[in-house]
């Protein structure tokens, strides 16, 4: 008997066409977010290195008796309304000469390139809150103001004009610290971008809030910060950030 080859059905190109135009949506679809919690994953272990480097350092202050028993500067742990800032200074340069940096810029951090321009907490707000408009009552633009100046009151060290004029620190790991205070003499808080200058430069995307925490005799040590807080629209808290999970951002 004579065998016969079964005939082989291929695709045609319309078929591929239409294949490879669903591939490429569900690419377009997932990559993006695959891409962001690549991202995520990666700044929050970046924040949790900042948190560790930035800790040895203030233990490293104990062997010097200027701050025996330990560093004066933090917030009170249990109550954070309680402070002792009188070797905050003091410790800030401690920081500069013992942290493993590349670059530190005294003056103006933008001017000097070690930070890009960032926005204010007063720029966020507004982003966040976009004012009435223009035929918007008197009364609903005064409340708007108001809450405004609520908003970022007692929080004048992290404004957008405060923040074109700040000091940095340049680590070797490329993490940026920005101090709330010029000189570190009071309120002992940093704002951390943990990839430096490359983007997205964003608080709650890449950059996060740390300050001292202290009290009872113990070793000040960097924790989330409570005071002054503030994230750009679709970011997260340092809490959020330092509480990272696959989970969470996925």
């Amino acid at each position: 008997m004579k065998k016969t080859l079964s005939k082989i059905k291929a695709f045609t190109l319309s078929e591929m066409i239409v294949a490879l135009g669903i591939i490429a949506v569900i690419a377009a679809l997932t990559i993006p977010s695959v891409v962001y919690n690549v991202n995520n994953r990666a700044n929050s272990a970046l924040l949790k290195k900042a948190v560790v480097k930035l800790n040895e350092v203030v233990e490293l202050s104990l062997s010097e008796s200027r701050f025996q028993p330990y560093p004066k500067c933090y917030y009170y742990r249990k109550n954070p309304g309680v402070r002792d800032f009188s070797q905050c200074k003091e410790l800030y340069a401690f920081m500069k000469e013992n942290l493993r940096t590349t670059k530190i810029c005294d003056s103006n951090g933008v001017s000097e390139g070690c930070i890009p321009q960032y926005k204010g907490k007063d720029t966020v707000y507004k982003e966040n809150n976009p004012p009435p408009p223009d035929d918007a009552t008197q009364d609903e633009k005064d409340k708007y103001q108001d809450d405004l100046e609520g908003a970022t009151e007692g929080c004048t060290g992290w404004s957008y004009d405060n923040l074109t004029s700040k000091p940095a620190i340049v680590t070797s790991d490329g993490i940026t610290l920005i101090p709330y205070t010029n000189d570190f003499s009071e309120f002992p808080i940093f704002a951390v971008d943990v990839n430096g200058k490359k983007a997205p430069n964003r608080f709650g995307y890449d950059v996060f809030f740390l300050q001292l925490y202290g009290g009872d005799g113990e070793i000040p040590s960097f924790d989330t910060a409570n005071d002054c807080e503030y994230i750009e629209k679709g970011g997260y808290t340092t809490q959020e950030m330092m509480n990272f999970t696959k989970e969470r951002f996925e």
